[in-house]
């Protein structure tokens, strides 16, 4: 027997959609896209939300920074000295060299990548006192 969203209580419902618009792009200004909008436990763009919502920015990280810390996870000095003194946006450049062969490499970094924005959003929800469910 399913529970009606009474008896559950509003939940938000993370998606991959929803994963994806943690990511700030490296080439925009960072500012806040997305909203979790308490009202209607959705996630909406900046353009939906009006003055009068009860919303706060959705968390976000640049993808260049999931990529810092997947160097510094990997704990291997060769790549770390690769990366060291580099931009933002050379690391990136950079990153797809090393982590973008269709092997072992890349499956190691996707999921990394995919774990990290979990672990990022559902701190947040916590955080925040959103309580969420899972989608495929």
């Amino acid at each position: 027997m399913r529970m009606s969203e009474a008896e559950m209580g509003k939940q938000l419902l993370i998606t991959p959609d929803v994963l994806l618009k943690i990511d700030a792009d490296l080439w925009e200004d960072g500012g806040d896209r997305f909203f979790f909008d308490y009202d209607s436990y959705e996630i909406r763009s900046k353009d939906e939300i009006n003055e009068f919502s009860y919303s706060i920015p959705l968390v976000h990280v640049p993808q260049v920074a999931v990529m810092k810390a997947f160097i510094a996870d990997l704990n291997n000095r060769k790549i770390s000295t690769v990366f060291n003194d580099l931009s933002d946006k050379e690391i990136w450049s950079k990153f797809w060299i090393f982590f973008d062969d269709d092997g072992v490499n890349s499956s190691r970094w996707h999921e990394y990548e995919g774990k990290y924005r979990i672990d990022l959003i559902t701190a947040w929800c916590e955080e925040n006192g959103i309580s969420y469910i899972w989608s495929e």
